[in-house]
């Protein structure tokens, strides 16, 4: 096991400590702040990720697939089942969407065509070891077939697996069966409702959030 590996299992396990400062935070030592930029880094630079049927690689920047991401940002009912603010998207600010590493977003590619199908993104917070998680099938030709199931299948497996956290969550709409569906089967849990958050052709409804953690995903791969 690596000085790494070490390091992960005993923060997770709770055996590793950190000194404090005065507000409760944290204090990092050089070589840990070292090692948390380079991973950081790391997780903006991806290449690809590979499942069966799909990959996940960098965003396109070429001109046809701007012009995808600005359509499937801009689809009314897309964006509300993605807990997005629905508007019409200006496509000369899409260069700047794709080049903001805040949070490492990848585009989602079928193997055998080679076809851009939609975009996830990975919020990737140090601080408390957590991930957040956001999955666009913006192809509508592309859903209810499995494709979502492995989009996330990839993504546990990397953030658990290569970034170290120890959970993972997303929210959902509570009328998006297909979708809850999927991350149940991932073995997502509900595990908190925001009431009447989402107001959608003169209705209100719930936004639903789900999580797994770390402990959880290792029993579902034995």
């Amino acid at each position: 096991m690596s000085k790494e590996q070490i390091k992960v299992y005993l923060y997770r396990n709770g055996c590793q400590t950190y000194p404090k400062n005065e507000k409760g935070q944290k204090i990092l030592e050089k070589e840990e702040k070292t090692e948390v930029n380079q991973e950081a880094e790391m997780s903006k630079n991806i290449c690809r990720l590979d499942g069966n049927h799909i990959f996940l690689s960098v965003l396109r920047d070429d001109e046809e697939a701007v012009g995808l991401y600005a359509k499937w940002m801009s689809d009314e009912t897309t964006c509300v089942f993605i807990g997005h603010a629905h508007s019409v998207v200006d496509i000369t600010r899409m260069p700047g969407w794709i080049s903001d590493h805040s949070v490492m977003r990848m585009g989602i590619v079928l193997k055998e065509t080679d076809t851009l199908i939609g975009y996830c993104h990975i919020d990737h917070r140090t601080e408390d070891m957590s991930a957040w998680l956001s999955i666009n099938i913006g192809e509508k030709s592309a859903r209810g077939k499995g494709i979502g199931t492995e989009v996330v299948q990839i993504l546990l497996r990397y953030c658990f697996m290569v970034l170290g956290v120890y959970s993972i969550h997303l929210d959902v709409l509570e009328t998006n069966t297909p979708a809850i569906k999927c991350y149940e089967k991932a073995g997502f849990r509900i595990s908190g409702r925001y009431r009447g958050h989402c107001y959608y052709m003169r209705n209100h409804y719930d936004w639903l959030h789900m999580d797994i953690l770390y402990d959880e995903y290792l029993k579902i791969c034995q």
